[in-house]
């Protein structure tokens, strides 16, 4: 068969005998072909299957939350795992500048509490400890109080505070 010259009947139908001789696909060779269609592969994309991973921080982030923490004398925050890195950014902000003015601040002693806790978790701020502890002891509701002390022994137990340095000892 001369390629030059072939019909694209006979080009299927050479392909066919090739991939499938004799096979259904050989069966194929008879019915006319839309060459002008678009050819739609049969197996899903590999981006379909792939799990959506959070961004990285960038070395931009990590300079910024490095300043944050030179400047305001605390431990630079964890790396957010979840939800948006500049909202969290913002929010370890927030909780340093709150952080000097909250014995001031007049709050229910299970907000202030709630807001130590914060404070902890995000930037593991060692110096919270005894503040936190000092308004768990406050808490009217024994339920909510037996909580509150529980967190502060288990932030201690976390940040690895000696028990002959511990505000709770």
């Amino acid at each position: 068969m001369d390629q030059t010259n072939a019909t694209p009947d006979e080009l299927q139908q050479a392909i066919n005998s090739i991939t499938n001789p004799g096979g259904a696909a050989a069966a194929a060779v008879d019915a006319p072909v839309d060459y002008s269609a678009p050819v739609v592969a049969d197996t899903p994309a590999v981006a379909e299957a792939a799990p959506e991973v959070a961004p990285a921080a960038t070395t931009t982030d990590d300079a910024v939350a490095a300043a944050v923490a030179e400047a305001t004398g605390m431990p630079e925050p964890a790396k957010a795992v979840y939800g948006d890195p500049d909202l969290n950014k913002v929010k370890t902000m927030a909780l340093s500048d709150l952080r000097p003015i909250l014995e001031n601040v007049d709050l229910p002693t299970e907000k202030k509490f709630k807001i130590y806790k914060d404070i902890i978790e995000l930037t593991e701020d060692k110096a919270c400890i005894e503040p936190a502890y000092n308004a768990a002891k406050l808490i009217a509701d024994e339920k909510e109080k037996a909580e509150a002390l529980l967190y502060v022994v288990e932030a201690i137990d976390k940040l690895g505070i000696p028990a002959d340095q511990s505000p709770v000892a």
